[in-house]
């Protein structure tokens, strides 16, 4: 081999080892920091995560126990407003009760059912009909006063007409005076007298009760002094010779839940 040949090739490669070792080192070292900071940014970047993979857990864990008690809670209120609504009823029963021991017939107790928007002071259906012995044309009533009347009858339903109703015609009496007229429907707390001539003492406060008359069929829907009304007006109409007069209702018809039917 020809060393001379060769000398400058030789001399190239040996400085080149020279100089790649040279820079090895530090090249090294500079691979081994970046190894060790890298390893401990993920190994950093790594543990936040599982923490707040963790933290998301505990808090969903959290949420989901937090709805569970929501809801709890809701039932709870769901419970206690039924609890609550059957203590009323049973309290309303009781009630019913003193009255029907009071009344002098006997009487179907009945709860409304349905009322439509379009006659809702005109008239609404009870749940007893023909199968509990509801009959056509019998009065109707609460424990404050009258309500209305049977206008028709099936087998497990019937539709009571109420006293707001304006088609309403009772014949009634003022109680002081035992004087006799006919309450005609008008308002949902209001009605009007008929019959009370200018000359008459009525006033005012006076009470109003049912006549007790009969109609032409036989039917007597209320007995006599059954609570209707309280006078609230009573005006002098210049063109009439019978006074204006209205009555305010005893019964509640906007709230009216639970009736009797008088047999």
């Amino acid at each position: 081999m020809n060393f001379f040949k060769h000398k400058n090739l030789l001399v190239s490669v040996f400085v080149f080892v020279i100089v790649l070792w040279v820079f090895a080192r530090p090249l090294t070292a500079f691979g081994l920091f970046v190894y060790k900071n890298s390893s401990a940014y993920l190994n950093r970047s790594v543990k936040n995560i599982k923490r707040t993979q963790e933290e998301a857990l505990t808090l969903l864990q959290a949420q989901a126990h937090a709805d569970k008690l929501n809801i709890e809670n809701q039932e709870l209120n769901v419970e206690n407003k039924y609890l609550k609504a059957e203590l009323e009823k049973a309290q309303a029963k009781k009630d019913f009760a003193k009255l029907k021991a009071k009344s002098l017939k006997a009487t179907i107790q009945a709860e409304v059912i349905g009322r439509s928007p379009d006659l809702w002071h005109k008239q609404f259906i009870i749940d007893k009909g023909t199968k509990d012995g509801i009959v056509l044309g019998r009065g109707v009533v609460n424990d404050q006063g009258v309500i209305g009347q049977i206008k028709k009858v099936a087998d497990k339903t019937a539709i009571v007409q109420l006293i707001s109703n304006p088609d309403w015609r009772m014949g009634v009496k003022v109680k002081r005076l035992n004087q006799y007229c006919i309450l005609n429907g008008s308002k949902a707390k209001k009605g009007k007298l008929q019959f009370i001539t200018i000359d008459s003492k009525i006033q005012a406060g006076d009470e109003i009760v049912s006549s007790g008359i009969c109609t032409d069929n036989d039917i007597c829907p209320y007995p006599e002094n059954f609570p209707v009304g309280t006078v609230s007006l009573v005006a002098k109409n210049p063109n009439k010779v019978d006074l204006v007069v209205e009555i305010a209702y005893h019964a509640d018809l906007e709230q009216t839940k639970n009736v009797f039917v008088l047999k």
